[in-house]
């Protein structure tokens, strides 16, 4: 399946040090799930410092606004 991918252009051969691995699993049908974990990327990316605030509280702050 990955070769296919990378024969097919929709992937490509990277030598980053920022990456994920790959996880084939098959679903009950045989076909297979292409899976990507990106638990340990997610642990080192830094967290948010400014969220977006909260949509009804947005449109708190716009009601009855023209």
């Amino acid at each position: 399946m990955i070769g296919a991918m990378v024969k097919d252009g929709v992937t490509i051969t990277s030598s980053s040090l920022w990456c994920s691995p790959v996880v084939l699993v098959q679903k009950q049908d045989g076909s297979m799930w292409f899976y990507v974990d990106y638990r340990c990327l997610n642990d080192v990316t830094k967290k948010d410092s400014y969220p977006l605030p909260r949509i009804d509280d947005l449109l708190d702050i716009l009601a009855g606004v023209k």
